[in-house]
């Protein structure tokens, strides 16, 4: 199959769109985002694994007629705090919580804790004609004391220093994260995967 083809990308997030998009570049995809596809209801992501609420997220858009359809759920875990937000990452804060919110949660959480290591995950669901695949990265880190005023990235972002550098996501180029990060890992794979099997 080497013939364009367009993937359902199960998220309104634009910032994710845009990166994954980049991360496919090469590949004969392009990608949709539910506002693209005008997707109005709300998926209840309920799972209690990152695998499990990416499952969700594929399976509602895949059971809607839609022949390929891929999602991603993603976060960090800091081991101080037992893993956690994990798959709360988005509402750690609460429901309708802004990043600047989970930010000031997380940081407020790890207040006296020294022993500040952490990772960022992405686990993808990929559903192609009934077919299901996963694919995950990992990028691993620690958190900073106070919150970079960077602009960059999005997210936990101005708090996660990966492994290798002395500043945070938000403050380095936009190019480490489209090449390191948890989620470039897990689409390079998926986007290997593709590429042998359907291009």
């Amino acid at each position: 199959m080497t013939t364009h083809q367009t993937l359902i990308f199960a998220t309104g997030n634009a910032h994710k769109v845009h990166e994954v998009g980049l991360i496919l570049g090469g590949s004969n995809l392009s990608l949709k985002s539910l506002k693209d596809i005008n997707w109005t209801t709300e998926i209840i992501e309920d799972g209690d694994t990152f695998h499990a609420n990416a499952l969700i997220k594929a399976k509602a858009i895949y059971d809607e007629g839609h022949r390929m359809v891929i999602s991603e759920d993603s976060g960090i875990a800091v081991d101080a705090l037992q893993g956690a937000p994990g798959i709360y990452s988005a509402r750690y804060a609460g429901v309708g919580k802004q990043a600047v919110d989970n930010n000031a949660l997380l940081l407020q959480n790890l207040d006296g804790i020294t022993e500040r290591t952490a990772r960022y995950i992405a686990v993808i669901c990929c559903i192609v004609d009934g077919e299901v695949n996963f694919f995950e990265g990992r990028w691993e880190g620690h958190i900073v004391d106070t919150l970079s005023a960077g602009q960059g990235g999005f997210g936990y972002d101005p708090l996660f220093i990966p492994e290798g550098y002395t500043k945070t996501v938000a403050d380095l180029p936009p190019s480490v994260k489209s090449e390191h990060s948890h989620r470039a890992k897990a689409f390079t794979a998926f986007k290997a995967y593709w590429k042998e099997r359907y291009q």
